[in-house]
C-alpha cells in the first residue's frame, strides 16, 4: 500500500512538473536571437521642432495629431527605431492597451490578465512571420516597465497584436463598423481604380490620438506605407510601391479559444510581398485565420480589386461587377455566410447599402468625390439619421480616413477623427526617394494635391455633434442630488440631433432616474421611432420602454 502510494504521489508530482512546465512555455515566450544589434547603441537626435532621427530613420509631425515615420534596414532594425523615434506616444498607447487587458480580467487583477492573454495568445509567435516577431521584439525596447506585471514587454507586444481582432470576437458585429470600397474603369476620370476607407476601430478617444503614417523600406519585399499607432506592426489600411492596396473589415465571428495569425499581420504580409490581387490571395490561403476577415486589396498592376473572406473554416474571394465593389463589417459570399443573417437592421448591411446607392449617384469618380462618400453622414434616400450613428459611412468618430489613387501611388489622409477637414496627399514615389536626404524634409506630405475641407453644412453637423457629446455628459450625469434639468436645456439638446434616436434614449434614462416613468416612456418611444444604430440598441430600449409601462 504505501509503494502504491507512493508511486501515486510520484505521478502526481511528475503531472504537476509537466503541467507547470507547460504553463511556463506560454507564459515566458523567448525572446528572438538577433545576430546584429549595433542599432541600440544609437541615439535618437533633434533636428528641430518635432523632428527627429536616429540614423537613416526618422519622424516628423505633420500637424496635431499625425506623424510622419520613416524606417528602413533589418527588420530588429525598423522595430528598435520605430520603438525609440515613437517612445513618448509608444508607452500612452500601452496605458490604454494594458487598461483594456485588465478590464476584461476577473476581478480587474494584473496577474489573472497576465495569465488569461498567455493562455489565449499561447505560441503566437511560432505561427507569426520570424521577421515580424524580431520587429516587435525591436520596438519592445521601449515598453514602459510599469507594465511588467502583465509580462514581458516582448510578450506584452506580440499579446497587443490580437487585440484588434479578439476586441470584434468579443463584441456584436453592429458596434463597430468599417467601410471600405473599389471603383474602377469607366466610374473613374482616368479609368484607373479608386478605394475609399473608413476605419471606426478604437479602443479609447486617446487612441485615436497621434496617428502614424509609416512609411517602411524592408530589406525584403516592397517598400510600402501603412497607417496605424504607434508599437503596431500590422496593416489596417495601406499601400506598397507596386501600387497594392490593403484594407481589413473584420466581420462578426464566433469567440475563439486560441489565436492564431493576427489578420493585421496577414494583410502586413500581402502589403509587404504581393504585387497582384491573386498574390494577395495565395498569402492569405496559406494563413490560419481565428476571426472572420473580409480583406479589400486593389492593384495597380491589375487595375481592379476583390475582397478576400476568410473564416476559421475556409476562404473565398468577391471579384468587381460593374466597376465597383462595397466591403464593410459582414460576409458576402455564399458558404462563408451561411450561419449569418442581414438585414438593414446590422449597421455593416446598412452602409453597404447607403454607400452602393451614393455610388449610383454619379457617372464618373474623383478623389474629391471619394472624400464626398466618406463624409456622408445621411441615410438611405438621403435622409438624416442623426449624428454619430453607426449606420453612417461617417460616425464622426473615427480612427482614420483615407483615399488611395493605386497607379499614380498616391494616397489622401483626412487630419481629423470626423473627416472634415482637410485630406493631405502622401505620393509613395516621392516620399522613398526624398527619405534618402539628410537632412529629412520638414513633412514626406504633397501639400498641393491636397483635398479641401468639408463644406459648410458638414462643419455645422460636426459642431452640433461636438456638443450634443458635451451635453450628454451633463444628462448621463445627473443624480437626484442636482437640480432638475429645465425643458429649455432639454430643447436645446434635441435641436442639436434631432433625428437621434440616442437623444430620446438618453433624456429616457434621465427621467427614469427623476422618477418620472411616464416621461421615460414617451421619450423611450421617440427613440424607436427613429433609425436606432444596432439590432442590440433598439433591442436594449425596446426593454426599457416595456419595463416602465409596466410600472
Amino acid at each position: 500500500m504505501n509503494s502504491l502510494a507512493r508511486k501515486l504521489s510520484f505521478i502526481l508530482f511528475l503531472l504537476l512538473l509537466i503541467s507547470i512546465t507547460w504553463m511556463q512555455s506560454w507564459v515566458f515566450i523567448p525572446t528572438p536571437t538577433i545576430h546584429d544589434t549595433s542599432i541600440i547603441h544609437e541615439q535618437v537626435d533633434t533636428l528641430g521642432h518635432n523632428r527627429y532621427s536616429l540614423k537613416n530613420n526618422f519622424i516628423i509631425k505633420k500637424q496635431d495629431k499625425i506623424w510622419e515615420l520613416y524606417t528602413e534596414g533589418t527588420p530588429f532594425e525598423i522595430g528598435y527605431s520605430t520603438g525609440a523615434l515613437s517612445k513618448s506616444f509608444l508607452q500612452e498607447q500601452e496605458a490604454i492597451f494594458a487598461y483594456r487587458m485588465v478590464e476584461h480580467a476577473p476581478g480587474k487583477r494584473p496577474n489573472l490578465a497576465r495569465f488569461l492573454s498567455a493562455y489565449y495568445n499561447r505560441h503566437m509567435d511560432n505561427r507569426i512571420l520570424p521577421e515580424y516577431c524580431e520587429e516587435m521584439y525591436g520596438i519592445s525596447y521601449h515598453m514602459n516597465p510599469k507594465f511588467n506585471i502583465l509580462g514581458s514587454p516582448y510578450q506584452r507586444i506580440l499579446n497587443y497584436h490580437g487585440i484588434y481582432d479578439t476586441q470584434h470576437a468579443f463584441e456584436k458585429m453592429d458596434v463597430k463598423v468599417n467601410s471600405a470600397f473599389a471603383i474602377n474603369g469607366a466610374k473613374t476620370k482616368d479609368h484607373d481604380v479608386l478605394v475609399g476607407r473608413n476605419f471606426d476601430f478604437f479602443l479609447h478617444d486617446q487612441h485615436r490620438t497621434d496617428k502614424i503614417v509609416h512609411f517602411v523600406k524592408p530589406i525584403e519585399g516592397y517598400k510600402f506605407a501603412s497607417v496605424s499607432w504607434a508599437g503596431f506592426i500590422g496593416a489596417v489600411s495601406g499601400m506598397n510601391e507596386t501600387g497594392l492596396t490593403v484594407t481589413i473589415n473584420t466581420a462578426e465571428s464566433q469567440i475563439p479559444f486560441a489565436a492564431t495569425m493576427p489578420m493585421s499581420l496577414i494583410a502586413r504580409e500581402i502589403l509587404q510581398y504581393a504585387q497582384t490581387v491573386e498574390e494577395a490571395f495565395n498569402i492569405a490561403h496559406t494563413k490560419e485565420a481565428y476571426v472572420n476577415e473580409s480583406i479589400l486589396v486593389s492593384s495597380a498592376f491589375d487595375n481592379t480589386a476583390i475582397i478576400i473572406e476568410k473564416t476559421p473554416h475556409g476562404i473565398d474571394s468577391i471579384k468587381m461587377r460593374n466597376n465597383e465593389l462595397v466591403c464593410t463589417s459582414h460576409l458576402q459570399t455564399d458558404e462563408l455566410r451561411k450561419p449569418m443573417a442581414y438585414d438593414p437592421s446590422y449597421a455593416s448591411y446598412y452602409r453597404a447599402i447607403r454607400i452602393q446607392e451614393l455610388i449610383n449617384q454619379k457617372n464618373e469618380f474623383t478623389v474629391e468625390d471619394i472624400a464626398s462618400i466618406l463624409r456622408d453622414t445621411d441615410g438611405f434616400e438621403d435622409q438624416p439619421i442623426g449624428l454619430g450613428n453607426a449606420k453612417s459611412i461617417n460616425s464622426l468618430h473615427l480612427h482614420h480616413s483615407i483615399i488611395f489613387k493605386p497607379e499614380t501611388r498616391e494616397m489622401w489622409l483626412s487630419t481629423s477623427h470626423h473627416g472634415m477637414e482637410e485630406f493631405i496627399c502622401y505620393n509613395l514615389d516621392s516620399v522613398f526617394s526624398n527619405s534618402q536626404n539628410y537632412p529629412p524634409p520638414t513633412t514626406l506630405a504633397s501639400n498641393a494635391k491636397q483635398i479641401s475641407e468639408a463644406g459648410p453644412d458638414h462643419w455645422e453637423n460636426y459642431h452640433n455633434y461636438k456638443q450634443f457629446k458635451g451635453m450628454s455628459f451633463q444628462f448621463r450625469n445627473w443624480n437626484s442630488q442636482l437640480p432638475p434639468i429645465s425643458q429649455k436645456a432639454i430643447d436645446e439638446f434635441i435641436a442639436l440631433n434631432p433625428k437621434g434616436y440616442n437623444v430620446y434614449e438618453i433624456i429616457g434614462d434621465y427621467y427614469i432616474k427623476a422618477h418620472q416613468n411616464k416621461k421615460a416612456a414617451e421619450y423611450y418611444q421617440k427613440a424607436l421611432e427613429n433609425e436606432v444604430a444596432t439590432h442590440q440598441s433598439r433591442q436594449f430600449i425596446k426593454e426599457k420602454y416595456e419595463l416602465v409601462m409596466r410600472d
